[in-house]
């Protein structure tokens, strides 16, 4: 599978993600909301601060390339 196609898979799944939902970081256990989805990122905001981040596109295919053998 591409990663354009992981990242489409990706966004449909967050889009689904009910807007009142309560999601936890699984090595911090940091509770957080998705507030945006774009072509290009993913927008989070902390729970606890109200905090905003963009996760960039960028960001999950440099992950995925160190994830597969013989990539990144």
């Amino acid at each position: 599978m591409s990663f354009s196609a992981t990242w489409h898979n990706l966004l449909e799944n967050v889009e689904e993600v009910p807007t009142d939902a309560t999601l936890v970081t699984p090595l911090s256990g940091q509770a957080f909301r998705v507030v945006g989805t774009q072509e290009h990122r993913v927008v989070v905001e902390y729970r606890e601060d109200g905090e905003r981040v963009p996760l960039e596109r960028d960001q999950f295919e440099t992950l995925v390339g160190r994830d597969r053998p013989g990539r990144g």
